[in-house]
C-alpha cells in the first residue's frame, strides 16, 4: 500500500493506493481556524470524466449542529429532540463547562445576524476546495457553502453580517437575488445548477440554456405580513428555551419559492406553476417554503413545498415536490409542479398524523430500463412518461417501534412505483437517509450502523453509517464492509458516515463516493470507537465490486462489549461517543 501526502490550498489529502479492493482518500481540512466541527462535504463533481482528478467542497464548522440543519428548510430540523432529556440537555448546552459546543451558541449566533441583538455574529462555515481556485462573490463573505459544484463553476449561499444580508445565493462570483422580494436583504440560495437542452414533444423547439435552482423569498411570512417572524428567527433577545431551539420554527421569516436564474444571474421565473405565491396548499399562517434541491439536463427538477396542515406558525409540512417543463420557445420554459404523494399516502389513511415531511432530493438525467440493463439517455424531450428515478427522505411524526424515523425513497416518474429498501430493515424503525443517485442507479446516502437496533425515542442516537444501493439490481452494502474486506484488520481504522455524492461510471464502468467519515488512526480504536477525528473520504469503487456488493459483514468488531446502550439510564462518557456527528471535534 503506497502512501502519499500532499498539502494544497489549506487541504491535505492522504492517498491509500491499492489496485485490489476500493481505494481510499482522506481530505482532512487544515484545523488551524477557529471552526472545530467537521469537515463535512457538501459537494462533489460528478461527471464521469472528473472521477480520475476529483474536485470537491468541503467545509469546517465553528458551531456543533447537525451538518445537515437548513434554515431555509425546516425539515431538517423541526423534529427538535427526541432522545432521553439528559442527552437533549446535553445537545443544547454542550459538553464544556462554558457551554461552548452545544447548539445554544449556534441559535444565539443566528440571532446575531440581523443587527447582532446578541453580540457580534460569527461565520459559521469556512469552505475549502481542492485542487480548484474558486471564484465567488467578494461580498459574501460569511457562512459560504458551496451546494453544487464542477471543476470550473460552483454555486451555493452565504451570508454578509455587515451588508445586513441573512442569505445570499451566489453561482461563481454572481450574486443570486430574490426575483422580487428583497426587503431587509431578502432570502435566497442556489442548490444545484446543470446545462439543460429539451425540445418539446414534436421537436420543433428546443431550448438549451444553463440554469442554476434553488429559492427565494417571496414576501414575509405569516398573516401579518410584517417582519415580525424575520426579527425572531435574527434579531431578537436569545431565550435559552432547548424545546424548541429558541423559536427557530420563525426562521427564515421569509416565504421562500423554488426559483431559477440564468448563469449570468437574472432572474427567469419560479417554479410552482410560474408563481411565487403557490404552494401544495395555502393558508394564513404557516411559512411557507418550496425548494428545488436538484435539475436534471431535461429540466426536470425536485425538491419540496409546503402544505399546511394545521394553522399555526410551525404548522407547515414539506411534500415531495417534483417540477415539470414545458418548452414554450428557444428562450422560455414552463413549469408545472406536482406533489410526489407516496410516500406520504402509502402511510396509511391517518397519514398527515403518521408522517411529518416528505422530500425530493435527486432526480437522474437518465431513464430506467430494466434490472440488467444500464440506464439510457433521455429522449430529449419535456414529456413526463420518461422513467427518470427520483431519490428522497420521508421523516415519521410518530415512533416506529419507539423509535422517530427516516426512511430513503425511490420514484418512477412514468411509472409511479414507489420503493422503500430499507423500511423496517433490520426493524421496524430503522432509519435511512438518501443524499445522491448518479446516472446509473446507484444511490449513497446513510443508514442506521449494524447492530443499532435500541429504541431512540426517549433514548440515544443510533451510530450511522454509509451505504451505496444498486436500484437496478436491489443490492446494497455499507461502505465499511467494501473498504474492510480487502485489507488486513490490523490496518482497519476509518469508519464512514455519510456518503454525500456519488460519480457517473467512468468508462471502466468505475464510481467514486465521497463520505463524511472518522479516522480512529487504529484498529483498537476503531473496536471501542474512542479517539477519532472527523475526515471526509473518498472511495473508488470497481464495476466488478458493484456487481458483487456485500451483504455481510466485513470489518472487526470487538469481541465483548463492556457496556449496553439501553434507553435513557446512560452516562454522559457513554452519550459521547454516540452524539453523531454533533460533538466530533478536531485535534489540535
Amino acid at each position: 500500500m503506497l502512501l502519499k501526502k500532499t498539502k494544497l490550498a489549506g487541504i491535505i489529502s492522504l492517498v491509500l493506493c491499492t489496485t485490489a479492493v476500493a481505494s481510499t482518500t482522506a481530505i482532512v481540512v487544515d484545523s488551524s481556524g477557529a471552526h472545530d466541527f467537521g469537515p463535512y462535504v457538501s459537494a462533489m463533481d460528478t461527471s464521469s470524466t472528473a472521477t480520475g482528478s476529483m474536485t470537491s467542497a468541503t467545509y469546517t464548522q465553528k458551531y456543533a449542529q447537525q451538518f445537515s440543519y437548513d434554515i431555509g428548510a425546516p425539515w431538517t430540523y423541526n423534529e427538535y429532540c427526541v432522545y432521553d432529556s439528559d442527552v437533549c440537555k446535553m445537545f443544547w448546552d454542550g459538553s464544556k463547562t462554558d457551554n461552548s459546543d452545544g447548539l445554544f451558541v449556534w441559535r444565539r449566533n443566528i440571532l446575531n445576524t440581523y443587527n447582532s441583538a446578541n453580540g457580534t455574529y460569527e461565520s459559521e462555515t469556512e469552505t475549502s476546495v481542492n485542487d480548484t481556485v474558486i471564484s465567488i462573490p467578494r461580498g459574501l463573505s460569511e457562512s459560504r457553502k458551496i451546494t453544487a459544484i464542477t471543476s470550473t463553476d460552483q454555486a451555493g449561499y452565504a451570508t454578509d453580517s455587515g451588508l445586513k444580508i441573512v442569505r445570499r445565493g451566489f453561482y461563481n462570483d454572481i450574486t443570486l437575488a430574490p426575483l422580487g422580494f428583497d426587503s431587509n436583504g431578502g432570502f435566497s440560495a442556489a442548490h444545484d445548477f446543470t446545462d439543460v437542452y429539451v425540445s418539446n414533444s414534436d421537436k420543433t423547439i428546443t431550448y438549451s440554456k444553463r440554469l442554476i435552482v434553488g429559492q427565494a423569498s417571496v414576501r414575509w411570512s405569516g398573516n401579518k405580513r410584517t417582519d415580525e417572524r424575520f426579527k425572531y428567527c435574527f434579531n431578537y433577545p436569545v431565550v435559552d428555551d432547548r424545546n424548541d431551539y429558541d423559536d427557530l420554527y420563525n426562521c427564515p421569516g421569509f416565504d421562500l419559492q423554488a426559483s431559477y436564474w440564468n448563469d449570468d444571474g437574472s432572474a427567469i421565473a419560479y417554479l410552482s406553476d410560474n408563481s411565487g405565491t403557490k404552494w401544495l396548499n395555502t393558508g394564513s399562517n404557516s411559512t411557507f417554503i418550496a425548494n428545488a434541491y436538484a435539475i436534471n439536463t431535461s429540466g426536470f427538477a425536485v425538491g419540496f413545498s409546503t402544505q399546511q396542515i394545521n394553522s399555526s406558525t410551525n404548522g407547515g409540512r414539506a411534500r415531495a415536490t417534483i417540477f415539470k417543463p414545458t418548452v414554450k420557445s428557444a428562450d422560455a420554459l414552463s413549469y408545472k409542479m406536482t406533489e410526489i404523494t407516496k410516500p406520504k399516502t402509502d402511510a396509511g389513511s391517518d397519514y398527515d398524523n403518521v408522517i411529518r415531511d416528505t422530500v425530493a432530493i435527486d432526480i437522474t438525467d437518465t431513464v430506467y430500463v430494466s434490472a440488467s440493463s444500464p440506464f439510457a439517455a433521455a429522449d430529449g424531450t419535456d414529456s413526463d412518461t420518461q422513467a427518470f428515478i427520483v431519490v428522497g427522505n420521508r421523516t415519521y411524526n410518530q415512533p416506529q417501534n419507539r423509535s422517530y424515523a427516516t426512511e430513503f425513497y425511490t420514484y418512477d416518474v412514468k411509472t409511479q412505483e414507489t420503493r422503500y429498501p430499507f423500511q423496517a430493515n433490520p426493524i421496524k424503525g430503522a432509519s435511512s437517509q438518501v443524499s445522491k443517485i448518479n446516472n446509473d442507479g446507484i444511490v449513497v446516502g446513510w443508514r442506521d450502523a449494524r447492530g443499532e437496533t435500541t429504541p431512540t425515542a426517549d433514548g440515544s442516537p443510533r451510530f450511522q453509517s454509509a451505504f451505496i444501493y444498486d436500484y437496478k439490481t436491489k443490492k446494497s452494502a455499507y461502505l465499511d464492509d467494501l473498504y474492510c474486506q480487502g485489507i488486513d484488520n490490523s490496518d482497519v481504522k476509518y469508519r464512514f458516515a455519510n456518503a454525500i455524492s456519488i460519480s457517473d461510471p467512468d468508462a471502466n464502468g468505475n464510481v467514486v463516493v465521497v463520505s463524511n467519515a472518522f479516522d480512529y488512526k487504529n484498529v483498537d480504536n476503531y473496536k471501542n470507537r474512542i479517539g477519532s477525528t472527523p475526515v471526509v473520504l473518498t472511495m473508488t469503487i470497481t464495476a466488478d465490486e458493484l456487481a458483487n456488493l456485500s451483504t455481510t459483514s466485513q470489518c472487526p468488531i470487538k469481541a465483548e462489549e463492556d457496556y449496553s446502550r439501553s434507553g435513557g439510564s446512560m452516562n454522559w462518557f457513554i452519550l459521547l461517543p454516540t452524539m453523531l456527528l454533533l460533538f466530533r471535534r478536531f485535534k489540535r
